[in-house]
């Protein structure tokens, strides 16, 4: 019997998780990516990925379960919350991180929480980003087996083949000459947080969101999307788009489009925002989309800039992150608090009041007004050094696209199943609802990576 053949349409961490599981169940793979490098924005993905129940958690007495992972999942997904894809999501946490771990040496054994979570389950490594720890491991590893994965850059695929209404291969586009590969398919292009175009599908279903910046490259224009759609294949939530609260405003260059990402991860270990009079005005570990309100709020009444503060303790503990910002002139050391009163004309006196107030709720001798619960590092004096950086809401994460399964079936108009095309990752729809939870993006992609690797193998 000959084995069997998948095709993998791009090449972050769902492209390649696909891939690395096809190849576990036998199959010769065939990975495309338009792009010259492989990553996507897998990349970039800075502040860890989620596991509830996992040994490093329970190393550090964290008590936690794919049932109050699947609970805290469905309280941000809301109304458009998918029981079923949530579900998957979470009972395959702590496998995903097993497989990433044991098979790719990846380390993920520090853990943060972030917005939402009802507890720390957001692990990464003593390293730098966690999204590059993971591709780079994976790619490496895919390059190893020339013989039965071959990996194609610079190739953009434009047409999906089909026989009898099975997907049989690709059409695609490299060094100007249009070649076919033959086998299942993988759709792992990534969401379309760049999709500025006219007639895209941001002008279509949030134009409001045009004059926002993107922390997104320029490939993540929904090309997988459309792949879909032109067979019959469904989408979902396409107005679904998560603004992340925290981008860095570059001094250099303030007005840019595509902005850093200000990963979660430095809220998570004790960054506090600011207005521009020293203020404290959310708490910092609520939900995305509950953070970006309260900065658009903040910003219409005329209190911006809005800073993102960290203290010397909280800085250590992302010691990688920040020495990378620092790098690209994004985070300024301040010798103490009054250098950054005088320096931003912020009132030193409210400066006092915001560290004073941190203490107190660290303390529990008062209450965060906020509602925050979480006062990891968050002891701040006017003595200490402060990291500082300014903040504005991005266009980050795409929650809508195609209509999959549980097992990462593309569906048609009519809610079955395409034979011969899956899909993973940013591409897909539904699995968030109407918020991403922080970490959940590289745990999709990897769950649903795998999922579409061996269901593109079955015969």
């Amino acid at each position: 019997m000959t084995a069997p053949r998948t095709i993998v349409v791009g090449g972050g961490l769902a492209g390649l998780s696909a891939a690395h599981t096809a190849l576990e169940n036998g199959a010769i793979v065939v990975l495309l990516d338009k792009k010259p490098a492989l990553g996507g924005n897998s990349v970039k993905a800075s502040s860890g990925i989620n596991g509830a129940g996992t040994a490093a958690q329970k190393e550090q007495n964290i008590t936690d379960s794919p049932e109050i992972f699947y609970n805290d999942t469905l309280a941000s997904a809301r109304d458009l919350a998918r029981t079923h894809l949530i579900k998957a999501l979470t009972d395959h946490s702590v496998p995903t991180l097993e497989w990433l771990t044991n098979n790719f040496g990846v380390d993920l054994s520090l853990v943060a929480q972030l917005g939402g979570h009802s507890v720390p389950r957001t692990h990464r490594g003593k390293g730098g980003a966690p999204g590059w720890a993971m591709t780079s491991a994976l790619v490496k590893k895919l390059e190893a087996q020339p013989e039965r994965a071959t990996i194609l850059k610079g190739a953009k695929v434009v047409k999906l083949l089909r026989e009898g209404g099975r997907v049989t291969g690709v059409e695609y586009e490299v060094g100007g000459e249009k070649k076919t590969e033959e086998g299942s398919v993988v759709i792992a292009t990534g969401g379309y947080a760049a999709d500025y175009a006219e007639g895209g599908y941001l002008s279509q279903f949030r134009p409001e969101l045009l004059a926002v910046p993107t922390t997104n490259g320029d490939h993540a224009t929904g090309d997988g999307h459309r792949l879909a759609v032109s067979i019959g294949g469904a989408l979902c939530d396409m107005d679904q788009v998560q603004v992340h609260p925290t981008g860095f405003v570059d001094p250099k260059d303030p007005s840019a489009k595509t902005k850093f990402l200000a990963a979660e991860a430095l809220r998570g270990v004790g960054g506090i925002l600011i207005d521009k009079d020293g203020v404290r005005f959310v708490d910092e570990l609520e939900r995305r989309d509950t953070v970006t309100e309260k900065m658009r709020e903040v910003a219409k009444a005329g209190r911006a800039p809005i800073r993102l503060l960290l203290n010397p303790e909280a800085a250590k503990t992302l010691e990688a992150h920040v020495g990378f910002y620092k790098s690209k002139g994004l985070m300024r050391e301040y010798e103490s608090a009054a250098a950054l009163a005088e320096d931003a004309k912020i009132p030193l006196a409210n400066l006092e009041a915001t560290f004073d107030a941190q203490r107190s709720y660290a303390k529990g001798l008062t209450q965060d007004p906020f509602g925050k619960t979480n006062h990891t590092n968050a002891v701040y004096t006017l003595d200490e050094p402060l990291l500082v950086a300014e903040m504005t809401p991005v266009v980050h994460y795409t929650m809508g696209g195609i209509v999959v399964d549980e097992d990462a079936r593309v569906l048609n108009t009519d809610g079955t199943p395409i034979p011969g095309l899956f899909a993973a990752g940013e591409a897909i729809g539904g699995v968030h609802g109407r918020n991403r939870l922080g970490g959940s993006s590289l745990l999709e992609a990897v769950v649903f990576g795998r999922l579409a690797g061996k269901s593109s193998t079955a015969r």
